[in-house]
């Protein structure tokens, strides 16, 4: 399992969700709709103590090459 950045199993796991949810979304919304949605995904996810580190600008980078990949084109990794 990727770890994603995460200090967890299951917060890689988690994150590993995000990111294959955003990687599909990516292939038919296209990179910036589903960078935005992971973003917001990932903050919700931070929210929970075990899982704080999800917005760590490490787990938002792996996540975003995911996102990217699948879209097939760029958007700025900061919106």
């Amino acid at each position: 399992m990727k770890s994603f950045g995460m200090f967890t199993e299951n917060g890689s796991y988690m994150v590993g969700r995000i990111a294959a949810a955003g990687e599909k979304m990516a292939q038919f919304d296209g990179a910036e709709n589903a960078w935005r949605w992971a973003q917001r995904e990932l903050s919700k996810l931070a929210t929970a103590d075990e899982f704080g580190e999800a917005t760590d600008t490490a787990v938002r980078e792996e996540v975003y090459d995911v996102v990217i990949r699948a879209a097939g084109e760029n958007c700025n990794f900061y919106l």
